[in-house]
């Protein structure tokens, strides 16, 4: 991807989070708070370390591990101004909200104990310049924590509803920026240790969270899927009233085409979680 691309998609991306900033905490009754939770079981924080928390969003992950650290501290960056307005609202002492980029960090070297991603690495511009950047700022023998969608778990609907959403805004003339494909495999069991290996960091722990259920209808399963990423967010958004019935008719034909009524509208959310050490 060129820097003006690249660009670009940061654009969208963070124009993204800001809209759904208000949403984001409940969406999917909560989900990303539970992915949040099981992270921070997970790498188990202590109390006096020191911890930065990088794509904190609305803060989820930053709160909860403050909660653990104190007296300790922890930051939380992001690049959305509208999740870190939500984030710094939460109050907790010991954190602090500052508007960064994940691959270009301001702290001294090993800095924190503790560095969390929290469904944020494949957002990042350039996720290896972000876990190289997590390994610099934590100290020798510091732990970092990732949580990653793992995409290849989706059920046949969600597959069908993505496998659409080109058709989509090829019909609505709708270009929008996107990332390459290979990003959909970070979240797989083959990928991710092999990423976080090559940043210099050893696996300590590999393991998946797996939720799940099933929408009503049509307009409950799409404004769901409304909030599951940036292109079905913008496509669904952009519909006026008629298109997005159209769509909805759309979806139902799809969901009747597989044939088992037990499949339509069903999602599962689907997560890899690693926690590392720093080599």
């Amino acid at each position: 991807m060129d820097p003006d691309s690249s660009d670009e998609m940061i654009d969208h991306l963070v124009d993204f989070f800001d809209q759904v900033a208000p949403l984001y905490d409940g969406w999917a009754n909560g989900q990303h708070a539970r992915v949040a939770a099981r992270l921070i079981e997970l790498v188990k924080p202590k109390k006096g370390q020191h911890a930065l928390d990088v794509g904190t969003g609305t803060g989820l992950v930053a709160h909860l591990v403050a909660a653990k650290v104190s007296p300790g501290s922890v930051i939380g960056i992001d690049l959305s101004d509208r999740m870190l307005s939500i984030a710094r609202s939460k109050l907790s002492k010991n954190t602090q909200f500052l508007g960064m980029a994940a691959e270009r960090l301001v702290f001294r070297p090993e800095t924190f104990d503790l560095v969390t991603m929290g469904e944020a690495l494949a957002y990042l511009a350039d996720p290896g310049d972000g876990l190289s950047e997590a390994h610099r700022v934590l100290r020798a023998g510091g732990r970092l924590a990732v949580s990653c969608q793992r995409r290849s778990l989706s059920t046949r609907a969600q597959d069908l509803f993505f496998q659409g959403l080109a058709p989509l805004a090829r019909r609505h003339y709708l270009s929008l920026p996107r990332y390459g494909s290979d990003r959909s495999r970070f979240g797989e069991p083959d990928v991710l240790p092999q990423m976080l290996e090559s940043a210099g960091f050893t696996v300590d722990l590999l393991t998946e969270m797996v939720t799940g259920g099933r929408a009503q209808n049509a307009r409950e399963w799409t404004d769901m899927m409304a909030g599951a990423g940036p292109l079905p967010h913008t496509l669904i958004k952009a519909l006026g009233p008629r298109y997005r019935l159209e769509l909805e008719a759309e979806v139902e034909s799809a969901m009747e085409s597989l044939g088992d009524p037990d499949d339509a509208y069903r999602y599962h959310h689907s997560y890899l979680m690693a926690v590392a050490t720093k080599r």
